[in-house]
């Protein structure tokens, strides 16, 4: 890509960094004033730093401040220092002025700490700091920039936070001391440019000076880069004009005109998608078809049927080139130039030309057309090398009827699909003169490949010849994190990993690996099971696939011979998940097979002998470099997909508010795309849209039209109902009810498929999630899009599964949700039927929950542990809607790390299981840890969806015997319908483990936990076919009862670390009333020095609304524990009128004490203020807690328990069965004894 500013007649370079890097330049129109951006410094605060050192790299943010013009309007600063966690030392909103930000810095203080986790620091400034809540101004057109300084290698993964950056178009920067912190800066930074180092932290404190002119230059806007893919894209608009030498004879003539005929059959051609146009010429050049000339592709091929030869000795390239621009460049000819779509020209020559070129060449070059040559036989190769837009747009030919040998594969074909042009022009503005901008695509390689290795006896001696045509491709890519990857397995019956695409990061290490490859040896070939295990280790996020990003993944299958297994069903899963399978053969395959396993035929590549596959290295290159996998017509010589022929009912929910207004033409355009190849009719596929705002508005139903012009029409009609706010929820069920009826029009009950396209633009105030499960209940699959404002989380909530979920920023890029779309409305029933079971497995919802032996006797061998789950989690679909998983860690006693509902990302779990220590300990205690489980991790108050028929799932990881019995503990497992896997090692009793899982099958062993990866597959295979259950009904209480129950909990200072744990109790006991105004109410108080409610008996009128108030509960905090006081409190203000009580209507009121430890106050006098109004109270102490005060405070001596506060849900029980049995009776205040019944 180049961009030129042109005034007073010059050319001149516009920007002096990252031009060739980085593709696109924004529309200078878009941005800002210059003089505005916002900075964030991120500093390494850790001992790589060191406390001596902390002073200097202070003094350079210091430098670096001094030199910026800060303020509200012009350079807002923040700043964060990292080390095992961010610290935000203050935001971009913090400071309107720079001797405020001065200060701030100049009295920051050393962290310290040995763990550099630059990763997380990366993520945590995207999240946090970039908002408008934090000051953040990106939506204004203001740029973002970050400095990271840095004087040492992250401890912890930067990928993510650094795909994030970029995503989120962040100028990053950085200040690097030493050479391991240079090279990751150089990858996180948006250009190696960007990246200042010096060989220690004292060097490092005087680069100031160096730094500002970058940070100044993108305020003042000399710095504009922008990150752009092209190649993973369909066809976009293009004008395309064949400049073509007649005096090339007839035969030759005849090719090129078929050549174009066979180029223009894989295009979409019409007036507002592809236009060509020809032009022929000798020593004077004439227009043959101009750009609109012709709308079809049929009408141009009749067209180009009539063009002739001209004979000539000699050609005047120059004059035609001036007359494609000043005749057929022009808007009366069709050019659509001035709407900023792509212009190419393509000159075919076999002369040199008589004229001069150069002129007329820059002529184009400057308009910003893209200017291709391919030249054969007398064409002068330097010639035609000054008329490209870029030497790599040249293609030298022996004969142009190379071109009818393999058009698709031919390099030709992949620029002129993908490359893309736009002429900004822009008038004269403060800061300088006219400026007229040509942005242009260059074609970058962005891919994640797999080579997939025949290693048996039919490959044998034929190893090298392997290893060199493997080593032939990537020596011809890019390779490097953020271009291309590379992964490597070999297969026979088994499989076996040789590398990631994450493993290497570099061409030189991968082509060592590749070097390094020897045969892993077998007689016989399960293809089918390789190209599976493939798609569910290789092409997974934890393997470095960025398939979730929208990078094209590619399969690369190179075998020898035949596959004794079934491979035609499980190469056709391989593509609808996007991946684009190349077939390489040799030797005894045959090339039949070869056919069936590539994405299309045209992408297996035959030869009878292996010596022979390095000539496939040339013809293989354009097409693994340019072929998408999501679309049709970049791979074959026909157009889209045709109609499959088969029923669909297919409703559009689109966002019909006044937020989406001035987009709604890209909405219509966006359903008629989608619609466009589908074969509407009354009898085959029927159409309805609906619009909603506070309420749905139908605009046509299912049975509303009975063709495809009448549905486009209505659509093209479609006018905006209008209104303020969204309530998709409600638009859902009307959904449901009305439109996927049989009254208007749907034929669920005929078994034919029902789509639902939703479209929103805004957050729905409603909840979608139930309405969503109702529809996919009734076999309903939904679609959710998600635009602009659209909340991610509800647009996955509403989708069939996560993978139906899309999410752009713009309407204007809806273009690359509908392709998709298409895909799966239009596949034929059968590969429907495909794609949603494959769903049902992949993206199926579980609840698994990891324990994990942390007896003294896994000390060495834990690490091996937590990564092993660290991979099995990569391979799940982790997400709120989706899989959710919890982790148990145990010896003598079970402690909770997180549970089920802790994390609602895949980072996030592997970052807590990362975080893991080893709890150390014995004796082990397996059953133990089985039942807390149960009790405390499989219930709705820790995530689990039980109820839902979610399947409920446990692995178990032990080394050792368990010393307590598990049996009984496995048995309600069972019994509750969750399914438990155990794994051990040598040290492990098969006979328990066996008793422990669901079935003996359900038991996997391994000599040692070295070899957890060994099982890793066959869990999984297992895990997902776990079956869901029917959904089940919660226990309900009679609904005669009333109470007012008030929870009265401990949170003095000791009390913090097991908050969660009284959270859990109270949300659990929560689900087992009946929370409602006329029924249970619930009131939740703190106390320590004091005591504070945090919500009254009156507050909340159902259990959901109260368990989502009581996960959010900060914990208070408080040096002392005045009980007494706390009492008194809750009788002067909860077990009021005013505050929701209905003590004087008779109903039962109940106060429930979480207390740690012995009162620092009397707590005589208020115990009997409150059995005077007659409040029953129970109380639950920890071992340190006094028992004499607890029955004290009791309604009944025995009414009080001990537990401690990580075990309490083991007490739940009773204390809802007292609850259950009591009922008001007014008591007389009665004395303590210590006789009471504990229950431990």
């Amino acid at each position: 890509m180049l961009l030129w500013t042109m005034g007073k007649n010059r050319l001149l370079l516009y920007a002096l960094l990252g031009i060739m890097a980085f593709g696109l330049f924004p529309k200078l129109e878009a941005q800002d004033a210059p003089g505005s951006a916002d900075l964030i410094l991120l500093i390494d605060g850790s001992e790589s730093v060191g406390a001596a050192n902390f002073p200097l790299v202070s003094e350079l943010a210091v430098q670096v401040i001094e030199g910026l013009a800060v303020g509200r309007d012009a350079i807002r600063v923040a700043l964060v220092l990292y080390g095992a966690d961010p610290e935000i030392q203050f935001f971009l909103n913090s400071y309107d002025n720079k001797q405020s930000v001065l200060s701030a810095i100049r009295g920051l203080e050393y962290p310290g700490g040995i763990e550099s986790n630059l990763g997380a620091a990366l993520e945590k400034v995207v999240d946090s700091l970039f908002g408008p809540d934090a000051g953040g101004r990106a939506a204004e057109g203001v740029p973002q920039a970050l400095v990271v300084i840095s004087a040492g290698e992250s401890t912890d993964d930067v990928s993510q936070g650094e795909r994030a950056l970029k995503q989120a178009s962040v100028y990053t920067f950085g200040i690097a001391a030493g050479d391991s912190a240079t090279a990751q800066l150089e990858a996180i930074a948006t250009d190696k440019s960007f990246v200042l180092s010096a060989p220690d932290v004292r060097t490092v404190a005087s680069m100031g000076d160096q730094i500002l002119p970058y940070i100044n230059g993108v305020a003042e806007r000399t710095i504009v880069i922008q990150t752009d893919f092209t190649e993973a894209f369909a066809v976009g608009k293009r004008d395309i004009i064949f400049l073509i030498d007649s005096s090339m004879g007839p035969t030759i003539i005849n090719a090129v005109r078929e050549f174009i005929k066979r180029f223009i059959d894989t295009m979409p051609i019409g007036p507002d998608q592809v236009q060509v146009g020809v032009a022929m010429f000798s020593t004077t050049p004439k227009s043959e078809i101009n750009l609109n000339s012709y709308s079809s592709k049929e009408s141009l091929s009749s067209a180009l049927a009539r063009i002739k030869p001209k004979p000539s000795a000699e050609v005047n390239i120059g004059a035609a080139l001036d007359f494609v621009r000043t005749s057929m460049l022009r808007a009366e000819s069709g050019s659509r130039i001035e709407d900023q779509v792509t212009q190419l020209v393509l000159l075919l020559t076999s002369k040199k030309s008589k004229d001069s070129v150069q002129q007329p060449a820059e002529a184009l070059r400057q308009m910003g057309v893209l200017t291709l040559a391919a030249g054969s036989k007398a064409a002068d190769e330097a010639e035609l090398r000054q008329i490209v837009f870029d030497e790599t747009l040249f293609f030298p030919m022996k004969d142009f009827r190379m071109l009818l040998r393999n058009p698709t594969n031919t390099n030709i074909i992949s620029p002129l699909s993908t490359l893309t042009g736009v002429v900004v022009t822009e008038g004269p503005t403060e800061t300088g003169p006219f400026v007229d901008v040509t942005t242009v695509h260059t074609q970058k390689v962005v891919r994640d490949i797999v080579f997939l290795v025949d290693g048996s006896t039919y490959v044998g001696n034929n190893l090298q010849r392997v290893r060199d045509f493997i080593t032939g491709v990537v020596n011809r890519l890019d390779v490097r994190p953020e271009r291309v990857r590379i992964g490597l397995m070999q297969f026979a019956e088994g499989q076996k990993n040789e590398f990631y695409l994450n493993t290497h990061n570099t061409k030189q290490d991968v082509l060592s690996a590749i070097a390094q490859l020897s045969l892993m040896g077998g007689r016989a070939l399960n293809t089918g099971a390789a190209l599976q295990y493939a798609l569910a280790n290789h092409f997974q996020p934890s393997a470095g696939s960025r398939r979730e990003q929208g990078i094209q993944q590619v399969l690369v299958l190179i075998t020898g011979g035949p596959s004794q297994d079934e491979v035609k069903r499980i190469a056709d899963s391989v593509a609808i998940q996007g991946v684009l399978t190349f077939a390489v053969g040799a030797g005894q395959v045959k090339e039949s097979f070869l056919k069936t396993v590539a994405f299309v035929e045209n992408l297996a590549y035959y030869r009878r002998n292996f010596a022979d596959l390095s000539s496939v290295v040339d013809e293989i290159m354009t097409p693994l470099i340019t072929v998408v996998g999501e679309t049709d017509q970049t791979v074959k010589e026909i157009g889209p997909p045709g109609p499959s022929g088969g029923e669909r009912d297919v409703a559009f929910l689109i966002d019909g508010s006044d937020d989406v207004r001035g987009d709604f033409s890209y909405i219509r355009d966006f359903i008629s795309k989608v619609i466009e190849p589908l074969d509407i009719g009354f009898n085959k596929v029927r159409v309805s849209v609906v619009q909603h705002s506070e309420r749905p508005s139908p605009s046509f139903y299912l049975n509303t039209y009975q063709t495809k012009d009448e549905v486009l029409r209505a659509v093209n009609g479609l006018t905006l109902t209008g209104g303020r706010s969204l309530n998709t929820g409600a638009a859902l069920t009307f959904m449901k009810n009305t439109i996927l009826s049989p009254a208007y029009g749907s034929r669920s009950g005929e078994n034919v498929p029902q789509f639902l396209i939703v479209l929103t633009g805004g957050r729905s105030r409603d909840s979608v999630r139930e309405p969503a499960v109702a529809l996919k209940t009734d076999g309903v699959v939904p679609f959710g899009v998600g635009v602009k404002n659209a909340d991610p989380k509800q647009i996955e909530a509403i989708s069939h599964n996560p993978s139906f979920a899309f999410n752009v920023k713009e309407f204007s890029q809806l273009n690359k949700v509908q392709e998709r779309l298409k895909n799966y409305v239009n596949l034929p029933d059968q590969e429907l039927k495909i794609v949603l079971e494959k769903v049902e497995l992949d993206a199926a919802q579980r609840d698994i929950v990891f324990i994990l032996d942390g007896s003294d006797d896994t000390r060495d061998t834990f690490k091996q542990m937590c990564q092993f789950v660290q991979r099995v989690v990569g391979k799940l679909n982790i997400g709120l809607s989706g899989d959710r998983v919890s982790l148990v860690q145990y010896s003598r006693e079970p402690r909770a790390h997180f549970y089920l509902n802790t994390h609602a990302t895949k980072q996030e779990v592997l970052n807590s299981i990362e975080t893991l220590q080893h709890l150390g300990g014995n004796p082990l205690n397996t059953g133990r840890a089985l039942d807390y489980t149960k009790k405390n991790m499989f219930i709705a108050s820790s995530g689990s969806r039980l109820l839902d028929g979610v399947p409920q799932i446990l692995v178990l990881v032990t080394g050792g015997r368990s010393q307590d019995d598990v049996r009984a503990p496995a048995a309600a497992l069972k019994q509750d319908q969750i399914v438990p896997f155990s794994i051990g090692n040598q040290n492990a009793d098969v006979i328990q483990l066996q008793a422990i899982s669901y079935t003996p099958g359900h038991t996997l062993t391994v000599p040692q936990f070295d070899d957890l990866q060994t099982i890793e597959q066959k869990l999984l295979s297992y895990v997902k076919i776990v079956p869901r259950q029917p959904r089940r009904i919660p226990p309900t209480v009679t609904d005669a009862v009333q109470r007012d129950v008030v929870f009265l909990i401990d949170a003095s200072d000791g009390t913090k670390e097991s908050f969660l744990g009284m959270q859990n109790f109270v949300q659990t006991l929560v689900q087992k009333l009946n929370v409602a105004p006329n029924k249970d109410r619930v009131s939740v108080v703190q106390y320590s020095d004091d005591a504070a409610f945090d919500f009254l008996l009156n507050t909340h009128s159902s259990s959901d609304d109260v368990i989502n108030n009581v996960k959010r509960l900060i914990h208070k905090g408080g040096r002392l524990r005045l009980t007494g006081a706390a009492l008194q409190y809750i009788k002067d203000n909860l077990f009021t009128a005013a505050a929701g009580s209905r003590y004087l209507e008779g109903v039962t009121q109940f106060l429930i004490l979480l207390s740690s430890g012995r009162s620092d106050d009397d707590i005589r006098g208020p115990v009997k203020a409150l059995k005077d109004i007659g409040v029953i109270s129970l109380s639950i102490g920890t071992t340190n807690a006094d028992t004499l005060e607890l029955q004290t405070i009791s309604h009944q001596p025995n009414y009080f328990f001990i537990s401690e506060f990580e075990n309490i849900l083991d007490v739940q029980d009773n204390i809802f069965a007292l609850i259950e049995g009591v009922s008001y009776q007014p008591l007389p205040t009665m004395t303590s004894r210590v006789s009471g019944k504990r229950f431990i």
